[in-house]
């Protein structure tokens, strides 16, 4: 059996596919001989690691800071960096209700029927119609740890279940979001099954894993290690190491304490079967975490994890589940873990724009940009009539393209509704305001009443921007939640009455598959304040290549201070050009994010960069003393 070791892995992995679309959907021919090579190398020795998951995993509502699309987001990095093929992913079945009845008392489960018990646990509002369906889905998900656990057995691979680690419900009560123990089925179910040897559960997750510490609380041959922030109750069991740490840990205790604790428990147990619980929610940046765990420190915890278990002199049946992770960016720190599984070092994944970027051009390829002049039916192959039952007058589209409806299926198609509703705003409205030859406006609100408005985007197609380029002009966009309230986190900005509704990323990936579907240059827009110049600098370039070397040159001066610091900054007049003596004061100029492949070469051709560079070398910038 191959093993594994810290830092290296003997396996071939394969790096590309047999044919890969590019812009315009033409075939990279080049390459096609190199490709079937990998491909026959692939079949001949795939890597060691099989993967569990099922596309309905993105239905799952965990807490209003869980992302549906972790999942989702992992197996597209996975697939697309060629690590995994689709084809060799692994579809769970649902568990059976008597497997979960080896570990969930009945009392338990038949309350499980009642919607307040399993919004409770939730932490998201559940009505009679969605009870069943969360049950449904928290079934498929136990069904994939077990799966995991048999593959883990039966081929001698990496099992990674992308979803699981449940590990705070306890036989006869759910919490923290876990409505069953995946873990403990799973492994109950192995024992029903005859499986004897002695089994291993090493916890990660931030928080403790006491539903599966309660659940073999008298079971000698489980052993539960979990290192977690606070103890979630005293309950001891017979087999067990429960170390909480408190909060504010950083890599160098948290792997100080693993590397002690953890080898000399592995050899005296002598498990037959691993399952690691490795949440990400210790991760410095988690939105519901108090560690300070880097990437570098949470890769270097799976490392040691793997290593101890599988190298040159054992290689022990080992099933991951996921578990803690929240916020947009968690997907992030298990797709670095499982790329280096695969290839034996650090694959990075792409940030989440660009996530959320291909997630949304997948989706798109099934939009319908037909003209209206040349097509009677709605983009979407209804007539109105269909969609409303009656026959009514023909609305000005979107762009010139999209009516209303299309506009709000493909906001559902992306998610971006669903992400609404988990907000709270259970019934959110869309409406289209677009008046022929002026500028449309979308107001999405969060009741039919339309109140509490939750978007505005004003928008329109123009010339006059960016020479010789037809860019979607973004006169005016509004995210907001009028339900939240402003933090120390998360400051009140300029122009803000209400914290942001966290969908910039996904609006923007909307509109550059909105201008790929149309075929338009890009997206542009005069941002007012600077902190909406910054928070787009990575992708924004300002048309005049001048304005964006002075733009580069002061943002490298300020953005130490935070967005809302530096605005603060520069409205006040702290900052000082120190060339003249002068304080710098914000200038509105306009912006483009490229999106043709003409835009941008322009943006990163000879000329343009090296007028940037010319600027920005012969200014400076430095806050008032």
């Amino acid at each position: 059996m191959v093993g594994f070791r810290v830092g290296t892995y003997t396996s071939c992995s394969p790096r590309g596919r047999v044919c890969r679309s590019v812009v315009g959907g033409t075939l990279g021919l080049l390459d096609f001989p190199i490709k079937i090579g990998r491909w026959i190398r692939y079949g001949l020795r795939p890597p060691e690691l099989v993967i569990v998951h099922h596309p309905r995993y993105a239905a799952l509502k965990m807490g209003r800071l869980f992302d549906s699309a972790r999942a989702d987001k992992i197996l597209a990095f996975l697939t697309d960096r060629d690590l995994v093929r689709r084809q060799d992913v692994s579809l769970p079945r649902p568990s059976s209700l008597e497997n979960i009845l080896r570990v969930h008392g009945p009392g338990y489960v038949e309350s499980l029927a009642d919607p307040s018990v399993v919004a409770a646990i939730l932490g998201v509002p559940v009505g009679e119609k969605q009870v069943q369906e969360a049950l449904d889905l928290f079934r498929l998900a136990v069904g994939g740890t077990i799966q995991a656990t048999r593959l883990a057995l039966r081929t001698g691979k990496v099992a990674v279940h992308l979803s699981g680690g449940f590990h705070h419900a306890k036989p006869d009560e759910g919490m923290g979001f876990c409505v069953y123990n995946d873990v403990a089925t799973a492994i109950a179910r192995l024992r029903a099954r005859g499986f004897d040897e002695p089994i291993l559960v090493v916890d990660l997750d931030l928080h403790d894993g006491n539903g599966t510490r309660a659940a073999f609380a008298t079971d000698p041959t489980v052993y539960t290690f979990s290192i977690h922030n606070i103890h979630w109750d005293e309950h001891a069991a017979v087999a067990s190491t429960s170390m909480a740490l408190g909060s504010d840990v950083t890599d160098e205790r948290f792997l100080a304490t693993l590397t002690e604790l953890l080898p000399p428990i592995v050899d005296r147990h002598r498990p037959g079967l691993v399952v690691y619980v490795a949440g990400v929610d210790g991760a410095a940046d988690d939105a519901l975490g108090d560690w300070q765990l880097t990437a570098e420190g949470l890769l270097e915890r799976d490392r040691f994890v793997v290593g101890l278990l599988r190298n040159e002199t054992k290689a022990i049946p080992l099933a991951i589940v996921l578990a803690g992770g929240y916020g947009s960016s968690a997907w992030r720190y298990s797709a670095r873990f499982f790329g280096w599984l695969v290839r034996g070092e650090v694959v990075e994944p792409p940030d989440d724009a660009e996530m959320v970027l291909r997630r949304f051009r997948a989706i798109s390829r099934g939009w319908d940009t037909e003209s209206p002049a040349t097509k009677d039916e709605d983009d979407w192959g209804l007539t109105e009539e269909d969609l409303l039952g009656l026959v009514t007058q023909q609305e000005t589209r979107f762009l010139g393209t999209f009516s209303r409806y299309a506009v709000e299926l493909q906001l559902e198609q992306l998610g971006m509704l669903d992400k609404v509703r988990d907000f709270g705003f259970n019934s959110p409205t869309l409406v289209l305001d677009a008046p022929r030859g002026l500028d449309q406006v979308l107001r999405l609100y969060g009741k039919p009443d339309r109140t509490d408005l939750l978007m505005e985007l004003k928008a329109s197609r123009s010339r006059s921007i960016v020479p010789d380029a037809e860019v979607i002009e973004i006169g005016w966009l509004l995210l907001q939640n009028p339900r939240a309230a402003f933090t120390t986190n998360r400051p009140q900005l300029p122009g803000q009455a209400h914290p942001g509704l966290g969908l910039l990323r996904e609006v923007a990936g909307w509109l550059i598959v909105v201008c790929e579907r149309l075929r338009l240059d890009g997206i542009a827009f005069v941002p007012s304040q600077y902190y909406m110049a910054g928070v787009g600098a990575r992708h924004l370039k300002f048309v005049d290549p001048a304005r964006q070397g002075r733009f580069e040159a002061l943002h490298a001066a300020i953005r130490t201070l935070g967005f809302a610091g530096a605005n603060r900054a520069l409205n006040a007049g702290d900052v000082i050009d120190e060339a003249t003596g002068d304080s710098v004061r914000w200038e509105p100029r306009p912006m483009v994010l490229p999106v043709s492949d003409r835009l941008r070469a322009i943006v990163a051709g000879r000329p343009y960069r090296e007028e940037v560079d010319r600027v920005r070398s012969r200014v400076s910038f430095r806050l008032r003393r």
